[in-house]
């Protein structure tokens, strides 16, 4: 495309010959013995058509070119027009690509922690027992393997304690039918440093370790723990987490009703024990059934904050790992303990119905 006319200079009265060519999204024009400028058509400026007297075209600098070729001149104003809606759809699908990158990140991260967690929840509870078994078969042999020694606790203390699980707990608990739960003994050490322990696996055992053992000073204080750990389980709170870990493979053994390899996971879920940290949320539901069934069966839940405070102690003062140790997998345990003196408060008062929060 290209226009004959006349160039003035800004604020010049002086005219030279010139000529305007277009291509694509540019033009070029050239001056009667002066210079030549090039730039994006863009930044030319038309001025309204007036039947067919001359146009002007004023450029950036605020020089003007004027031409009788009108015809061409609404030629280039229709191809700036073209251009300028094109920027314009562009820029408003970047808006809406803007948008759609927006909520597609936000519903990622509702679903990572709200949707996963919930669907989590509903496919463990949906669970028949007995795939708890098949999940844990191989996680014992896992953790003895990578985690815990032989148990130097005598054979007679050993009996004794689950002389009292089985008379004691076992009946508190028998509302949770369907459960086989097994008391288990380990030594779990850090270099030379025996660590307290205690933890649930979803087929109903539950590990008591050697220092944690020796530093309950009564009945109580042990079976509080071991009460909070059947909440693990009641709850299926490590179920719920390598079902979350695992989400995509889980969902597809469900929705085909395959459980061969609900057994390979037992390899998932004992890596998941060694470093197992529960939420804030898992520990106060794991609290609360502890302390509910407590209350109801005479037990003080003072001996739940006497035995965390003095695991606390002895953790604090002793020069060990702190990812492997108890009060690392139960967070906030300052403020676990004072809820465990809140129902104890209820207990002496006589409210075994008591909520706190």
């Amino acid at each position: 495309m290209q226009l004959e006319g006349d160039w003035y200079a800004k604020g010049s009265a002086a005219k030279y010959s010139a000529i305007l060519t277009i291509k694509d999204d540019s033009y070029e024009l050239e001056i009667e013995n002066a210079n030549t400028y090039t730039d994006s058509i863009e930044l030319l400026s038309i001025e309204t058509r007036l039947g067919n007297i001359e146009r002007k075209i004023k450029l950036e600098d605020g020089s003007v070119f004027a031409t009788y070729d009108n015809d061409t001149v609404d030629m280039l104003g229709s191809q700036k027009k073209s251009k300028k809606k094109l920027l314009h759809h562009l820029e408003s699908k970047t808006h809406w690509v803007v948008i759609a990158l927006v909520i597609t990140l936000f519903s990622v991260f509702s679903s990572l922690k709200w949707g996963i967690p919930f669907i989590s929840k509903e496919i463990a509870h949906a669970l028949p027992l007995s795939t708890n078994k098949i999940i844990t078969a191989n996680t014992m042999e896992i953790l003895d393997k990578y985690l815990f020694k032989e148990s130097k606790i005598s054979e007679q203390k050993i009996k004794d304690i689950r002389a009292n699980f089985k008379t004691k707990l076992l009946p508190i608990v028998s509302s949770d039918k369907g459960y086989e739960y097994k008391l288990h003994f380990r030594l779990f050490k850090d270099g030379n440093i025996s660590l307290p322990n205690a933890m649930a696996l979803p087929s109903g055992d539950i590990i008591l370790t050697d220092k944690f053992v020796e530093l309950c000073q009564n009945q109580d204080e042990m079976d509080s723990i071991i009460l909070h750990e059947i909440g693990h389980i009641v709850h299926r709170h490590s179920l719920q987490m390598l079902i979350e870990s695992t989400f995509i493979s889980v969902s597809a053994m469900v929705i085909l009703g395959d459980s061969n390899g609900l057994g390979d996971m037992g390899i998932g879920l004992g890596s998941m024990m060694i470093n197992l940290q529960y939420s804030r949320e898992y520990e106060t539901q794991a609290d609360t059934y502890a302390f509910e069934h407590m209350l109801h069966n005479n037990i003080d839940p003072v001996s739940f904050s006497n035995i965390m405070d003095r695991m606390s102690t002895y953790i604090q003062g002793g020069e060990k790992d702190e990812s492997i140790e108890y009060a690392s997998t139960h967070p906030k345990t300052e403020v676990r303990i004072q809820r465990a003196k809140q129902y104890s408060e209820c207990f002496k008062q006589g409210n075994f119905d008591c909520v706190i929060n």
